[in-house]
């Protein structure tokens, strides 16, 4: 005979809190599937995925390329900029025509790098490519041929604003004792980076520095032992001596992975002049560099397909 169910018995607290239960893994799920769908969202371009050789995305800095529904070209690259790497997306016509740049990522100085992101900045590369910065010492390199351009009638280096020049923005992330007192040898005139009129760089000028090593140093630079002084240049810095962001520098230029930026034998050219950043050449030059390399990379690789 089978049992009745007392109708007054206490219910177990599992079962007062099953529907709550469900609810939350309900919406668990939904919020999971929520948060896929925008990820997804934010990483699909509406276009085809191109290959990309290895020595195409070495010698243009690109990462990934799309051909877009329109016919146009979506060209993801990246630059060193002032203390992180800057990614871009640009979107150029198959006659090298910049329609839109967005970046993607970088960690660059809030007030000064940082601002590349604004509409103001990025919507001037709107046009026609290769850009130049205005007013900057900036030559434009094709990675292929390695082609140099210089704006027409910039024949002279512009001199680095004040504001390109100021040391309390060099490695603002580092506040160790050792940094502050590279800013004041700056400011003081006494780090090569200030003695050659340049952005600040760490490396000291060879007479300041009284290490046993550099004093050696000097003095077979003056007995004409040293490779510097047989070839009648100035005493140079060994690699070993200089910064890690220059030997990262040097090692970039030699894998030819760098775009030069030097003027000198340039050709000059008509070039579409764009404003940089104030106080954030170096930030600007990478975005430049990104929208160049992907003007060159649609011009003179997929457009030879």
């Amino acid at each position: 005979m089978k049992q009745a169910t007392n109708p007054f018995a206490p219910v177990p607290l599992w079962r007062k809190r099953l529907p709550g239960y469900a609810a939350m893994g309900a919406a668990t799920v939904a919020m999971a599937v929520g948060l896929i769908a925008m990820q997804h969202a934010r990483t699909t371009v509406a276009g085809t995925l191109l290959p990309v050789s290895e020595a195409d995305a070495a010698a243009y800095g690109i990462s990934a390329v799309y051909q877009l529904d329109n016919g146009s070209y979506r060209v993801e690259g990246s630059q060193k900029g002032f203390q992180s790497d800057v990614q871009a997306a640009v979107t150029l016509d198959a006659e090298g025509n910049v329609s839109a740049v967005e970046i993607l990522s970088q960690a660059e100085t809030d007030s000064l790098g940082g601002q590349c992101v604004n509409p103001e900045f990025t919507s001037q590369y709107q046009g026609a490519a290769p850009f130049t910065l205005a007013g900057k010492s900036y030559t434009v390199t094709d990675p292929l041929t390695g082609a140099a351009y210089a704006a027409a009638g910039a024949a002279e280096e512009q001199p680095a604003a004040a504001e390109d020049l100021d040391p309390a923005q060099w490695n603002v992330s580092d506040t160790s004792p050792e940094a502050e007192a590279t800013r004041r040898m700056y400011a003081a005139g006494l780090t090569l980076s200030a003695l050659n009129g340049e952005p600040l760089a760490d490396e000291l000028a060879p007479p300041l520095d009284s290490s046993a090593e550099a004093v050696a140093r000097r003095k077979l630079y003056a007995a004409g032992l040293s490779k510097s002084a047989q070839d009648g240049e100035e005493q140079a810095l060994p690699y070993a001596d200089w910064s890690a962001e220059k030997q990262a520098a040097y090692q970039l230029e030699q894998a030819e992975l760098t775009t030069g930026q030097t003027s000198a034998g340039a050709v000059s050219a008509d070039l579409t002049e764009v404003d940089a950043l104030s106080g954030a050449t170096i930030t600007s030059t990478a975005v430049t560099n990104i929208v160049n390399n992907s003007y060159f990379y649609v011009t003179e690789v997929l457009r030879a397909e």
